[in-house]
């Protein structure tokens, strides 16, 4: 069927008489999305250590995740990726020690096989985060390359005895190099000097990988976020042709697992990257929507959006963009917004009505906060004001605890959580929201939002303003639910103009509304 845009008025003064419609849920709704692979489902990013404790150690653990399944579940969560659990050197678990076991602060091989069980169950998917630029310098096979130049271990890292390379730069503008101490010798690590890089001109260290990867697709985990992808080689064609035998090899062993690459630079850097990895997160997006959040320009969100993920999918039909607001590495959404709730949910209702596969970052959705160093973008989950007990005491929190606590927010029917879990709701209710189709809206104000997600016959509308003013927007003759409303209930209003029977909208200053057109 032809697609029916919105039509704008500025002032116009119509006639109405006012009808009924419907609020929140239809009579009959929706059968609920039943998601068939990786596209559409809502993720969910968890770091560990900060999430949920269950032995009492004041550490977030697998068990401990596993026993919040139900929360994820009802938040309407459906998918999960673990930042790095296995044996690591740091907190953050990026500097891995083992790739095969487990880190003794979360838990056991078993504890994961048990959390990934459970999540199925729920229709949940696990990926895990999968470090393989780097080691930790306490990874054995660099303990033993740096202290003998004739072990097996020494080709898995780069070294170099040109030691005026020392202060040399990387293509990031890190230190390329690092001493390696007592030795006349460097060994290339960009990210860090505790974080050597691996060589991948050895085939060994491929291989190697692939053996890791296997381990953990094997045990049942769904896919893999692949830290620094962009970074295996410093050319992007060795880097293209590693990552294409490498999904090549996860695919051989299970066609369904998922690829999703952290690969942050500019869309016309990265775009060849969607032929070989399934996802990869855009920063860009985020960028641009928290950016017109602050701008109050809303207007350009949705074409920004499509023009970024038809280039990718000129690479590849099949690429599935990942929108997100912020994550582990960056400014809590919360602060860059200025702990503005009411423009917090129009962001959230934004990026988790895009096409794709949003990425919500723990905690987002009860607001919380958190700037540099990186320690404290990765404070404990605020489960409970009341019961401090419940929160995981790994590092102090800077939050207000009270204000973001989840069952605070809970007992508040206008709160943030509850908005998160309306919009998902929603997203998991319809296919047009999920897997459907979008379109840019033309707008009265650039401080008005308005995009279209369209699914065989279903067609609804996605409204939000951060104008100052009431903003008049006029839509096509048809029946119209509103199956959201922050400011509601609503009712619409029919009127005539230019021949065409309309149904009117006025969006107060901060109004976000969702609504179907049968």
């Amino acid at each position: 069927m032809p697609k029916k845009k919105l039509i704008f008025l500025g002032s116009t003064i119509i006639i109405v008489a006012i009808i009924s419609i419907w609020i929140g849920s239809a009579i009959n709704p929706p059968t609920p999305v039943a998601y068939k692979n990786y596209e559409g489902r809502v993720f969910y990013e968890i770091f560990v250590r900060a999430f949920k404790d269950s032995n009492g150690d004041g550490i977030g653990d697998l068990d401990g995740v596993t026993a919040q399944l139900d929360y994820l579940e009802d938040l309407g969560v459906r998918g999960l990726w673990l930042m790095p659990i296995t044996k690591a050197t740091s907190y953050h678990g990026y500097d891995t020690e083992d790739y095969y076991t487990i880190d003794e602060d979360y838990g056991t091989l078993e504890d994961l096989e048990v959390l990934v069980k459970e999540a199925h169950k729920r229709d949940i998917k696990v990926v895990m985060d999968l470090v393989i630029n780097h080691t930790s310098t306490e990874h054995p096979y660099f303990k033993e390359a740096r202290q003998d130049a004739k072990s097996p271990y020494r080709a898995y890292y780069i070294w170099n005895d040109d030691l005026s390379k020392e202060f040399e730069r990387s293509p990031m503008s890190t230190l390329a190099w690092a001493v390696n101490e007592g030795q006349e010798e460097l060994y290339y690590a960009m990210f860090d000097k505790s974080m050597p890089d691996l060589n991948y001109d050895n085939p060994q260290v491929e291989e190697e990988m692939q053996k890791v990867a296997k381990h953990y697709l094997d045990l049942g985990i769904d896919g893999f976020r692949l830290d620094a992808a962009k970074w295996i080689y410093n050319e992007k064609e060795k880097n293209i042709d590693f990552w294409n035998r490498f999904q090549s090899f996860v695919h051989e062993q299970n066609p369904e697992a998922i690829l999703i690459g952290e690969v942050w630079d500019a869309p016309y850097n990265i775009c060849e990257y969607a032929q070989v990895l399934d996802s990869f997160f855009d920063f860009n997006v985020g960028d641009s929507i928290l950016n017109a959040m602050n701008n109050k320009t809303l207007s350009n969100v949705v074409y920004n959006y499509k023009t970024i993920e038809e280039m990718y999918k000129e690479e590849d039909a099949s690429f599935v963009l990942a929108p997100f607001l912020t994550n582990h590495d960056q400014t809590r959404v919360m602060n860059i917004l200025r702990e503005d709730v009411a423009k917090m949910k129009v962001a959230a209702t934004i990026y988790l009505s895009l096409p794709g596969t949003p990425f919500i970052y723990y905690g987002e959705e009860i607001g919380m906060t958190g700037t540099k160093p990186d320690e404290h973008i990765r404070e404990p989950f605020i489960w409970s004001g009341k019961d401090l007990t419940q929160n995981t005491t790994w590092i102090d929190s800077t939050n207000k605890v009270e204000q973001v606590a989840l069952d605070t927010q809970i007992e508040d029917s206008q709160s943030l959580y509850h908005h998160y879990k309306q919009v998902i709701g929603l997203r998991n209710t319809h296919k047009a929201l999920s897997i459907g189709t979008v379109e840019e809206v033309k707008t009265p104000s650039q401080k008005v939002f308005a995009m279209e997600r369209s699914y065989e016959e279903e067609q609804i509308y996605v409204l939000a303003s951060v104008s100052d003013v009431e903003e008049t927007i006029l839509l096509e003759e048809g029946t119209y639910k509103v199956l959201l409303d922050s400011q509601g209930p609503t009712h619409l209003t029919t009127g005539e103009n230019s021949s065409n029977y309309t149904h009117q909208v006025t969006l107060k200053p901060g109004q976000i509304m969702i609504l179907s057109k049968n």
